[in-house]
């Protein structure tokens, strides 16, 4: 999924901020910016000049934010109940469409302990599709949905070329087929790791396998499964 990414507003950026966060956190948030307009006016009545017409001013752009950070939480807390129930739902990988194996290469990164920002656009961005964040920094993530295609060495160049840009510590490529053998030779010795289909299969069991023996760890003490970092059948890169 190629697509440059266009250059996005500080309103943007924060609206895809909220759109990651707890829905807790997003609507806790909208209701004290509607909070605080509604108390402007108040503090500044009708009648005292200049301040109340800033105060009205006011109200008027912190509900409209209110409003945008409360839409933009719902709509993140959707866009994952989705991903989630597709990825549990057991579907084949063929089965899913360029766009709905973003969303679920997304929810697996999310159970790995990393916060997923999409990268979305209509155009092309360089190759980024995620943006993962944790503790060992960031990492970028193209995914190649090409189920008869091995990737070749073109887009890993060009994901790799964005690095800096991205302020990312690595990058990795999935794809729900396989790599050509430039590719593989691209990525040696490279923060870059590729991810081919029997690799993303076994991944995503794993983390399945450890979802499923937390449900049944005994209550109070639910079970602690080490994930190692993803080295792929194709080749993991440091």
């Amino acid at each position: 999924m190629s697509r440059r990414r266009a250059a996005k507003s500080l309103f943007e950026e924060a609206l895809e901020v909220f759109e990651q966060l707890p829905a807790k956190v997003g609507l806790i948030t909208a209701v004290g910016l509607f909070v605080v307009g509604w108390v402007l006016p108040v503090i500044f009545p009708i009648g005292s000049g200049f301040a109340a017409l800033y105060a009205q001013g006011g109200k008027a752009i912190l509900w409209l934010l209110a409003a945008a950070v409360a839409l933009s939480t719902l709509f993140g807390a959707i866009r994952r109940l989705i991903d989630r129930g597709r990825f549990n739902s057991g579907v084949r990988l063929d089965d899913l469409t360029w766009r709905e194996f973003e969303g679920y290469l997304a929810e697996y990164f999310r159970r790995r302990g990393a916060s997923v920002t999409y990268r979305g656009g209509a155009v092309a961005d360089g190759g980024v599709d995620l943006v993962l964040d944790d503790a060992s920094g960031r990492r970028i993530v193209q995914a190649k949905h090409w189920k008869g295609r091995s990737v070749g060495v073109v887009p890993l160049r060009a994901l790799w070329g964005v690095l800096d840009d991205e302020r990312a510590q690595g990058a990795v490529v999935v794809t729900s087929g396989g790599f050509t053998p430039d590719a593989l030779r691209f990525a040696e010795g490279k923060r870059l790791e590729l991810i081919g289909r029997d690799q993303l299969v076994r991944l995503v069991a794993e983390v399945k396998g450890s979802g499923a023996a937390a449900a049944r760890s005994p209550a109070g003490g639910a079970a602690t499964v080490a994930v190692t970092p993803a080295s792929t059948s194709a080749v993991s890169c440091p």
